[in-house]
């Protein structure tokens, strides 16, 4: 019974900030980022729309968590978690600059497929391997965003601080992800609190964003 009361309370809890954030990026200009093709000097795919995605984002958390309540098993916690950071990539890229949809696509793919290294991870006897691995696949999608935000500041191009501020929490909340996962295998408690803090930093950072 204790083990549901922490991700019941989490899907309240991001369940109403999807609300409260909905209500107020209807309300907001849409920032929207494009995607890009690099086909016949460049074409424009199709511009996601930033308030709209992370609204998403949270609804998205608040029904795994509810669904852990009613289902328990890793299997959702993983899902949730590879969704959760591979879309927080995508987004995070663009905002640093990065259009191409083939390099945003790989960034997502990276950042989710790294997550699932976790579920091996967990299994006893599996030993510290697959933690290494999926932490080297993981590390790459970072890498290329700073790439892109360090050659921005070069060439006079510097992005928003708060771009700056949004990247480096966003960083820190998935190493501390990423620990917890390597010092405790089955972290019960801790996913739905890790993944509620994540999903609300970026989303109320993002809302921030000047239009």
């Amino acid at each position: 019974m204790t083990s549901r009361v922490i991700p019941s309370a989490a899907a309240g809890f991001l369940a109403a900030e999807a609300v409260i954030a909905g209500l107020i990026v209807a309300n907001m200009r849409p920032l929207l980022l494009p995607v890009t093709a690099d086909l016949s000097g460049g074409i424009t795919l199709t511009a996601v729309n930033l308030g709209t995605a992370v609204v998403v984002l949270l609804a998205f958390a608040a029904l795994c968590q509810g669904a852990a309540v009613l289902w328990p098993t890793p299997v959702i916690r993983w899902v949730e978690w590879s969704q959760v950071s591979g879309v927080t990539v995508f987004l995070l890229a663009q905002l640093n600059g990065i259009r191409d949809v083939a390099t945003l696509v790989a960034l997502y793919a990276l950042t989710a497929g790294a997550s699932l290294f976790l579920v091996l991870h967990e299994r006893v006897g599996a030993g510290r391997w697959p933690f290494a691995l999926g932490a080297a696949v993981g590390i790459v999608p970072w890498g290329v965003i700073a790439f892109y935000q360090i050659g921005a500041i070069v060439v006079g191009e510097s992005p928003d601080l708060l771009i700056r501020v949004i990247t480096v929490a966003m960083l820190a909340v998935s190493v501390v992800y990423w620990l917890a996962a390597f010092h405790c295998r089955r972290a019960g408690s801790a996913h739905p609190v890790l993944i509620a803090i994540s999903v609300s930093v970026f989303a109320w950072l993002v809302v921030g964003l000047p239009n």
